[in-house]
């Protein structure tokens, strides 16, 4: 996602579990743009690591084994610089009343049946200022409303097909439209969404659930089971 001179996002991993960890740590290898910088089996030392000059991470990915709500109010209480951004697998979830407080800062939740793309994604997302969480049904969901009311059915089209990496011509076949036009869709969707580019707008797609939610229509009416990570943003 980013380019040779952009560092990788740095992520802490925070479980009991040595084999928990090294899921995790396996997972995020496979991305060249996040960087493990440490693991804690504890929240006592996960504080002491980010408490430490030589220790920096962007993102703290942590499982349902630690309160969610617990480790905000230490990271608050002992680290002068934060919010670091926060990434809860499993467990119930991020509380409505922390993601609203800590909603500028990024972070997220998903469930423990995640896919690992998904997994993946919400790390860069987070790492970038965004947050996630599953479901049409979070506290959160009004954003994702006002885009589906901003944007037209087509302009909806080519967003979930951009997301997917279709490139302008691309885009023009699968949807039967000359490329003149899907070129004039993507630059109205930039500006409806204030996107500053084509990956800026498909990280947007990501983030607000467009295209898991059109997946889970297309499996609903072919019986398939739907995905369980429907990402929504704040």
């Amino acid at each position: 996602m980013g380019t040779e001179d952009e560092q990788p996002a740095r992520v802490l991993l925070l479980d009991e579990h040595w084999i928990t960890r090294a899921a995790l740590r396996g997972a995020l290898a496979k991305a060249v743009d996040l960087e493990i910088t440490a693991e804690a089996t504890d929240c006592d030392e996960a504080i002491s690591l980010l408490c430490n000059a030589d220790i920096t991470a962007d993102v703290l990915v942590f499982t349902g084994a630690t309160d969610p709500a617990m480790l905000c109010s230490r990271l608050a209480d002992e680290l002068p610089h934060w919010p670091v951004r926060l990434l809860m697998i499993g467990g119930d979830g991020f509380p409505d009343s922390l993601g609203r407080r800590y909603a500028a800062a990024g972070w997220g939740w998903l469930p423990q049946s995640a896919a690992e793309k998904h997994f993946i994604a919400a790390a860069r997302l987070i790492a970038a200022g965004h947050c996630i969480a599953p479901g049409p049904s979070n506290a959160l969901n009004g954003r994702f409303a006002a885009v589906i009311g901003a944007l037209t059915a087509r302009e909806l089209d080519v967003l979930r097909l951009l997301a997917e990496g279709c490139t302008n011509a691309e885009i023009s076949v699968r949807l039967q439209l000359g490329e003149s036009t899907v070129k004039s869709h993507v630059q109205n969707l930039l500006n409806k969404l204030g996107a500053r580019n084509r990956v800026s707008a498909a990280i947007y797609a990501y983030e607000i659930g467009l295209v898991h939610l059109d997946r889970q229509r297309q499996r609903s009416s072919s019986g398939t089971a739907p995905d369980p990570c429907n990402l929504a943003s704040g």
